[in-house]
């Protein structure tokens, strides 16, 4: 459904599911599944290693960048080119609009939502 968007299941515990999604080259998501919540999600850049030392998943660490310390997946394909839907500007105080609305996806600056 979302060509640009994979999804590997891994499985450390036995019960417990973690998800890794990548984002086409924009961003890799680490989704921690307990039962059917999500229990922590860690974004991080494309570029950004998600494995520790051993090669398991690094679900602790969390980005070097701010912009990927907010999450909503598939909305962010187009993260660097989408402007804000009220002021119209691409940043503001260094950040492109990361805040997305839930039903229609529209990108916001957090301090444009209100």
């Amino acid at each position: 459904m979302f060509p640009d968007m994979t999804i590997e299941l891994f499985r450390p515990n036995g019960t417990s599911a973690v998800l890794l999604v990548t984002l086409g080259k924009v961003l890799k998501a680490i989704v921690v599944m307990r039962s059917l919540f999500i229990d922590r999600t860690v974004v991080r850049g494309f570029n950004e290693n998600v494995y520790n030392e051993d090669r398991k998943l690094d679900i602790w660490t969390k980005s070097q960048y701010q912009v990927f310390q907010k999450t909503w997946l598939r909305s962010y394909i187009k993260l660097f080119q989408s402007s804000c839907q009220r002021c119209g500007r691409f940043l503001q105080d260094g950040l492109p609009p990361t805040w997305r609305d839930f039903r229609t996806l529209e990108a916001f600056h957090d301090t444009c939502r209100m």
